[in-house]
């Protein structure tokens, strides 16, 4: 992605120029003829870069340059003038401006001062996205440092998300990657943490019981509201409500969960008085919302309201510079909830554990270590303890491995329900698109899915239509 210079100057020649200049070298440019001109586009575009001239028609340079420090202290700003040099060298250094050009502007010097102050700047960013990362894990006890440079910039936009009060925020990310983890992190980075973080699994209540859940409920609403009940939305007041499987939540209760986000306002089951909350939703799922939005299983507003923010979580396997940091992590905590004295994992066994899928992702890494860490004993975590051979999948079919799960007792050493689901749900669909000969429509009633269901799978598994 090219650099964006935002430069300011009344002189259209300068501008085009400048304009012409920066293109040639790479760079993407946002002309602003104006003081204000400047701050309206800085409102809207985070540019990598401003060159500032001192003498503008509206307001002086010095006066923008200080308003750009005050709400973006980490952005450069290179000053033009035509100042004698050493006048303006020391102007520069009392407004804390990156570096300075004169006019006439000599094009090596310029090049050369804005490929410093880019290099400077990029070095200032990612040191402050680290710290402000270490800051918001610091003291935690189910959140360790990534090294995924993926994770390191989700826990940034954290650090940034916290800043706010309100804002909603939807979680992505498949099962077993930790998003209610990264939802109470977020809880208790904010200005929220000292109220409530209350949560539920939209998938495991019925629509009846989900909506008394979040709403609350009048006594009389219905046969079984003998009392009056407060929902989670208004025990969550000036706290967090955290909505697990959001795609699974139905239509009708997410034409109330809408008002909320709306208005702010929601009535009791059964209720006519409007109850006001101050209350931050976030929302997580593994499922494609955009894709429920198109089959009409979820509301495209509602859609819209939940992603102010969007974090995306990775799977497990898509950053495998995590698996033993995390592991190790593990280990120290199962130690002390043990009293066990593991010191460190053998050269064999982490090369097991990085051998390996991880389709449970990190659920899946910290149920196998919690494993090892209570039955096995040692200052070494043994390749045998971890039991994740990377050809321990293919070696046992996956009939096999459903009979062992279902014919006899589950194995000391546990079975990996998520990836014996997943692995049968795809094996009946390539069945049933080969049964069916490609027909899509024949494939999906063999499974009794609707069509746009059965196709959605299809290209989760990256079936070839």
């Amino acid at each position: 992605m090219r650099p964006v210079i935002l430069v300011v100057d009344d002189d259209v020649l300068i501008l085009e120029f400048l304009d012409k200049t920066f293109a040639e070298a790479g760079y993407d440019v946002r002309p602003a003829p104006s003081g204000k001109d400047a701050l309206a586009i800085l409102e809207e575009i985070q540019p990598d870069l401003v060159l500032l001239d001192l003498m503008l028609p509206d307001m002086s340079g010095v006066q923008v340059l200080g308003i750009i420090k005050e709400k973006y202290p980490l952005l450069p700003v290179v000053i033009v003038t035509a100042y004698r040099e050493t006048d303006t060298a020391v102007l520069a250094m009392k407004l804390s401006a990156a570096d300075y050009v004169n006019k006439p502007i000599q094009l090596d010097r310029l090049l050369k001062v804005t490929r410093k102050a880019l290099a400077e700047s990029a070095l200032r960013r990612e040191r402050a996205k680290e710290e402000r990362a270490a800051g918001i894990l610091a003291g935690s006890d189910n959140v360790v440092p990534s090294r995924s440079p993926v994770l390191r910039d989700i826990y940034d936009t954290i650090a940034r998300i916290t800043r706010g009060h309100t804002s909603t925020v939807l979680i992505l990310g498949e099962s077993g990657v930790g998003k209610d983890v990264i939802a109470n992190l977020i809880h208790r980075s904010s200005s929220r943490a000292d109220g409530p973080f209350l949560e539920i699994n939209c998938a495991s209540l019925s629509e009846t019981l989900l909506e008394s859940e979040l709403f609350g409920h009048e006594k009389g609403a219905f046969t079984d509201a003998v009392v009056q009940k407060n929902g989670l939305l208004e025990l969550g007041d000036k706290g967090t409500v955290f909505l697990d499987e959001i795609g699974e939540m139905p239509l009708q209760v997410q034409v109330k969960l809408l008002r909320v986000l709306e208005k702010t306002i929601f009535r009791r089951v059964g209720g006519t008085r409007d109850i006001q909350v101050d209350v931050r939703i976030i929302a997580a799922t593994n499922r494609n919302l955009a894709e429920y939005v198109k089959q009409g299983l979820f509301r495209e507003d509602l859609f819209y309201r939940l992603k102010v923010v969007q974090l995306n979580l990775p799977p497990l396997r898509s950053r495998p510079e995590d698996i033993l940091p995390l592991a190790e992590y593990f280990v120290g905590l199962f130690n002390e909830r043990f009293g066990k004295r593991f010191r460190e994992i053998h050269p064999e066994a982490k090369e097991a554990l990085l051998a390996h899928h991880w389709p449970g992702n990190i659920r899946e890494l910290k149920n196998l270590i919690e494993r090892a860490v209570l039955l096995e004993d040692g200052p070494v975590l043994l390749k045998d303890h971890v039991l994740v051979a990377p050809d321990a999948a293919t070696e046992q079919g996956l009939a096999d491995r459903i009979d062992a799960a279902l014919g006899r007792p589950l194995p000391r050493a546990g079975i990996d329900l998520e990836g014996i689901v997943g692995e049968l749900e795809e094996a009946l669909v390539r069945k049933a698109y080969a049964d069916a000969e490609g027909n899509q429509s024949r494939a999906a009633r063999l499974l009794r899915l609707n069509r746009d269901k059965f196709r959605y799978r299809m290209r989760q598994y990256k079936i070839k239509e």
